[in-house]
């Protein structure tokens, strides 16, 4: 159960971190860094379905 929380809230993390740096950049005009940080949201979305909700257990 603690190892399954400790996924989630990395999971989260990926999630806002992405989404953070994306806004940041889009602001700046920086478009490939915000689609890097997009892109990183989008694994953290992956991580949590793969680790977390689909996980046996």
């Amino acid at each position: 159960m603690v190892q399954r929380q400790h996924k989630a809230i990395l999971g989260v993390a990926m999630v806002l971190l992405g989404l953070v740096q994306a806004g940041s950049y889009f602001v700046d005009s920086e478009w490939q860094f915000a689609v890097f940080g997009l892109l990183y949201a989008c694994i953290g979305i992956g991580y949590l379905w793969a680790e977390v909700y689909t996980a046996g257990g």
